[in-house]
């Protein structure tokens, strides 16, 4: 796997990587209660949270060490909810020039039902934590 550092948010929700390699970042959770909406299934936060987090992971597999990204734009489309069991995010690096990425990812339930897809575009910044002045 490439080294490519865990955050705390990923941390705290539960995000486990389960390989990463080569523009490919595959992530999986378990859904628990802490994931849950109002309405008693995944919030869309949570699984906008996992696309984001394999897409941007996928892009910095293919950088230098040290390098980073930002997302500059990220679209989301669910397809159907989620209320329990174990979902997995596969994130694609699409496109890489010299200071932007595309991206897209997929979300899927236990069975392989399609659950969301996502496209981002992906700022690359010369380190991993930007200053203020590191600006698009």
């Amino acid at each position: 796997m490439s080294d490519v550092p865990s955050s705390e948010f990923t941390r705290q929700l539960g995000m486990q990587t389960v390989s990463l390699a080569d523009g490919v970042c595959v992530i999986e959770l378990e859904l628990d209660e802490r994931h849950m909406s109002v309405a008693r299934r995944a919030h869309g936060g949570v699984l906008f949270a996992m696309l984001d987090t394999v897409m941007g992971r996928a892009i910095l597999s293919k950088l230098p060490a040290g390098r980073g990204c930002a997302t500059i734009e990220a679209s989301i489309h669910y397809f159907r909810p989620v209320r329990d069991g174990r979902i997995r995010a596969e994130g694609r690096l699409v496109r890489l020039t010299r200071r932007t990425a595309y991206a897209e990812g997929t979300l899927s339930d236990a069975d392989g039902s399609l659950l969301a897809r996502s496209a981002g575009t992906f700022f690359l910044t010369d380190s991993i934590e930007q200053s203020d002045r590191e600006r698009i």
